[in-house]
Parts: structure tokens; C-alpha cells; sequence
């Protein structure tokens, strides 16, 4: 006969294992908006997850680890978003308008976190296997993109691609930096401006 506890349990634990790996992340999230990434210690995160450090160890190794995590979830997220751009029949100006714009909604809603994943994922960059995974996952996302503009003639081919991703990553990013620092306007309208002028930037000539 089935035990219909034995068979239950391992659900249960699954979901008990991340409900306390989202109380650390929460935890996280929040001591690291506080106090600022450096100033805070896997002590006082495992402190306001109310679990113990050992616990702590068993679902990250660092607070690092986190902080990955966090910056990895808005990486995916968007690579998501490319790529459903690219699997609908537009223009690249269109594309990168939409690009754009779904990404200010989401990282505007949450100026705070923004800042923290933005900052301090920028500091992190070529640091470790991890962030260079990253750089190159977004690298290639962005050069999907230009490349599927070549193909419908409304990206420039005399210039290489790689140049092109970082003019297109540059913008994107110092355009998040400027409304993070300050700037009164939107990030949406800032993003469309942004989208705008990259679009014909790498337009042919």
C-alpha cells in the first residue's frame, strides 16, 4: 500500500525549500537596498530570514550568490523580451522601441532594486565566471537582434556587430544611470527617445 504521507512529503519540502530560499532573497534584497551590498554580512541576512547561518550556506554560498541571482532574474527577463521582439514581424526600430518600453515599466516600478542590481551588477562585471556569462548572454541577445535587422535590410551591414551592441548597451544603460541619478523626466520617455535615436543610428546610410 502507497503511503499517502511519503508521497506528500517531498511536495511539502519542496515548497517549504523555497519558501526559505525567497525569505533569504527577500531578507536580502532588503538589507542590500538599506545598507548597500558591502556593508552587509551573510550574518544579518540569515538574522532577518530568521534562519540560522548554516541554513543560510545550504541555499547560497555567498551573498554574492545573491546578489547573482538577483541580476540574473532581470538579465532573463530582458533576453525575454528580445526575443519575443524577434519572434513577431516588425521593424528593428519597432523592436527596439518595444524593447525599451516594456523594460522601463518593469525596472521603473522598482527604482530601488533597479539601482542595486543596475550598480552593483556594473561594478561586478568581468569579477567572475558569472558575470562574464552574463556580459556574453546579453551580448548575444542584443546581436541577434541587429543581425535580424541586416537580414531585413533596415540595419546598416557596413559596420561590424559587435560595435553596434555596444552602442545599443551603452545607451540603454546610461539612459537607466541618468533617471537613477535624478533626472525628472520618465524612464519611458526617456527609453522611447533613447530607442528612437539608436534605431536610426544603425539604420542604413
Amino acid at each position: 500500500m502507497t503511503d499517502v504521507n511519503s508521497t506528500a512529503n517531498p511536495g511539502l519540502r519542496a515548497r517549504k525549500k523555497q519558501q526559505t530560499r525567497k525569505r533569504i532573497c527577500d531578507a536580502a534584497i532588503a538589507l542590500f537596498i538599506e545598507r548597500g551590498f558591502n556593508e552587509t554580512t551573510v550574518e544579518a541576512i540569515a538574522l532577518k530570514a530568521d534562519v540560522s547561518k548554516p541554513t543560510f550556506f545550504n541555499y547560497f554560498n555567498s551573498k554574492l550568490a545573491i546578489l547573482h541571482e538577483l541580476i540574473e532574474t532581470i538579465d532573463t527577463q530582458f533576453v525575454a523580451f528580445i526575443d519575443e521582439a524577434l519572434n513577431r514581424e516588425a521593424s528593428t526600430a519597432a523592436r527596439l522601441q518595444k524593447i525599451m518600453l516594456r523594460s522601463a515599466n518593469d525596472l521603473s516600478a522598482r527604482p530601488a532594486f533597479t539601482r542595486l542590481t543596475l550598480v552593483e551588477g556594473l561594478g561586478a562585471i568581468g569579477e567572475s565566471d558569472a558575470s562574464r556569462s552574463r556580459f556574453s548572454r546579453l551580448h548575444s541577445a542584443m546581436a541577434r537582434l541587429l543581425e535580424a535587422g541586416v537580414r531585413q535590410n533596415d540595419v546598416r551591414a557596413d559596420c561590424s556587430i559587435d560595435l553596434m551592441v555596444q552602442m545599443l548597451v551603452g545607451g540603454y544603460l546610461y539612459a537607466i544611470l541618468n533617471w537613477l541619478n535624478g533626472q525628472d523626466r520618465p524612464l519611458k520617455t526617456v527609453m522611447r527617445e533613447t530607442a528612437t535615436f539608436l534605431a536610426e543610428a544603425v539604420a542604413p546610410k
